[in-house]
């Protein structure tokens, strides 16, 4: 009995090693091929995260040549050149990872020939604006030569990403067999050793906690790759809004523009926040609400003082939390219902242009979500990138519309308002008058006194007239020492009256160059009232210059109203 016990026990161990061999066999192979399959998952998702930041590095560069060719600022390109240093390596790491994938493969060298392209495309405009020729420059960028290539590239980085999303889809189905396969194998086995649990104690006990470890481990490193797929899918959608984004930034002309694109786009950006975006007025001294959106819209205040933002005193970012012992910005405390706050400065090259703030009614929510800050951070570099190419071409276009001296608009303006006008006058049926007002003896004051001293006359004058205009009159420069001036919702008397009230003031305008006076002038003007004087912004001129002919013919000084029908005109110096 105790040899038939033996033999029984003998080959029931055989048969336990043999089970136990077929069954960690099956298991190996299975753990194997899960480790495989997500090996091949994290393939996949190299390839989408090397496609998504080439498309960022020529987006970046594409930024970059934009803002050179716009301000004319060397430090613009800086963005550029990075993506010219990275894009290639970026491509040879794709090369590397696709190198047994033939289609894939193909798409990248044709990658590389669009970027190539693409960038001699920009490399173009920036040596022409380098050669200081921004004209060309410019006309080059409006040509948008580029569309093309640009088009063709998103296509093909599209269809590469398509590609493996689809092969990505695969690899996690191969990888969700192969790891329901190691869980069902590895329950044979647990069952197989609890069966034999009696015999095989020590031995099972310790091939166990060994299959139980790589288990867990196997686990834990799934879980990773698929936190490291959700946080490539997140950031790959933030860069996909972000760049969505800096195209309507980079294309909006004013102020107004940015409002109506940033508050939708922040939304989207920040679901379950509310938020503002302020200005910094000229003065400095204040900060301007440009958008507000959430339960922010209608709270925000219109202005405040930037002393009460903690983020803009110490020029970086804020936050605050009910439960928080750093102190709340005196914009937000003064009855506020939010419980979180953000500040974050806006800034371009080291210059402070404004402020974005984000808000919740929830500060154990903000606290948790540890990328709120850093979304917003990467928003507001590119708000203010934004801003400050806004303000350098408001400042450009100001300089093109206005005299460089006199600060009046000049003539290549004036046709454009005349146009708006003489229609808004029409249509609502509104008088309108038109002023040529001249100064007395000019000639003889520039004779006398010089050049400078006639300049600084204009100056004045033309300060003077601004100062003395509604923000609905116009004052433009029509010739040397002469000056349109369009008065809209003026008839004849109300024109003449406001006209020879300026003009008065003028003879009695103090003129200084170098701390010492110089002699007083005086103007004299000439009116013409729409449809009594004429019909067309012409015929008001002729007709108020034939007035300010009047004017000067008897005595100077003095402001004429047009007849009715004007002759043709000789005027007096």
């Amino acid at each position: 009995m105790n040899r038939l016990g033996k033999w029984k026990r003998g080959l029931l161990i055989a048969v336990a090693c043999g089970i136990l061999a077929v069954n960690s066999a099956v298991l190996y192979a299975s753990l194997t091929s899960l480790v495989e399959t997500a090996n091949r998952v994290k393939h996949s998702l190299d390839v989408k995260d090397e496609l998504a930041q080439v498309a960022f590095e020529m987006a970046s560069a594409e930024s970059g040549q934009r803002g050179y060719i716009l301000t004319a600022n060397i430090r613009y390109l800086d963005p550029y050149y990075r993506a010219t240093n990275r894009v290639q390596g970026r491509l040879d790491r794709l090369r590397e990872l696709l190198v047994d994938d033939e289609q894939q493969f193909a798409k990248v060298e044709q990658i590389d020939q669009l970027i190539a392209q693409k960038f001699a495309e920009m490399a173009e405009t920036i040596d022409a604006q380098s050669m200081g020729s921004s004209t060309e420059a410019a006309e080059l960028v409006r040509r948008n030569r580029g569309e093309g290539i640009a088009r063709q590239f998103h296509e093909t980085i599209g269809a590469m990403e398509t590609d493996e999303e689809s092969t990505l889809a695969e690899r996690q189905q191969e990888a969700d067999v192969a790891r329901q396969a190691a869980f069902f194998t590895l329950a044979g086995f647990v069952a197989t050793i609890a069966a034999l649990l009696a015999i095989l104690y020590y031995l099972t006990k310790r091939e166990m906690n060994r299959k139980i470890q790589a288990s867990e481990e196997l686990e834990v490193l799934a879980g990773q790759l698929q936190e490291r797929q959700d946080n490539l899918v997140r950031e790959r959608n933030e860069v996909a809004q972000l760049n969505e984004a800096s195209n309507f930034l980079q294309s909006c002309e004013d102020m107004a523009e940015i409002s109506a694109v940033m508050g939708p786009f922040l939304q989207k950006m920040f679901p379950g926040h509310a938020g503002t975006i302020y200005t910094t007025a000229p003065s400095r001294n204040r900060l301007d609400l440009l958008s507000a959106w959430g339960e922010a819209d209608g709270d925000a205040p219109q202005h405040f003082a930037p002393q009460q933002c903690w983020g803009l005193r110490r020029g970086q970012v804020h936050m605050h939390s009910a439960d928080d012992v750093s102190p709340c910005c005196e914009h937000f405390c003064v009855d506020s219902k939010f419980e979180a706050t953000l500040c974050i400065p806006l800034s371009a090259h080291g210059e402070t242009l404004g402020l974005l703030t984000l808000v919740h009614d929830d500060a154990a929510r903000q606290d948790k979500d540890e990328d709120i800050r850093r979304r917003a951070e990467m928003v507001a570099r590119q708000v203010g990138l934004t801003l400050s190419n806004i303000r350098l071409r408001e400042s450009l276009r100001d300089q093109s519309i206005r005299d460089p001296m006199t600060k009046a608009y000049n003539r290549r303006h004036l046709e454009a308002v005349v146009e708006k006008e003489f229609a808004r006058a029409e249509r609502f049926k509104r008088p309108l008058s038109i002023a040529m007002l001249d100064i007395d003896h000019f000639k003889r004051y520039n004779d006398t006194h010089g050049h400078q001293a006639g300049d600084a006359a204009l100056i004045a004058v033309s300060q003077h007239i601004q100062s003395s205009l509604r923000g609905t009159d116009w004052l433009f420069r029509y010739g040397g020492e002469e000056f349109l001036i369009l008065l809209s919702e003026a008839d004849a008397a109300d024109a003449s009256s406001r006209l020879d009230a300026m003009r008065a003031s003028i003879s009695e305008l103090g003129v200084m160059i170098d701390g010492v006076p110089l002699p007083h002038v005086t103007v004299s003007c000439g009116v013409a009232v729409l449809i009594a004087h004429g019909e067309t912004f012409d015929e008001l001129v002729a007709a108020a210059d034939e007035a300010l002919y009047e004017a000067k013919k008897s005595g100077r000084n003095q402001v004429k109203l047009a007849a009715d029908t004007a002759p043709k005109m000789t005027l007096i110096a």
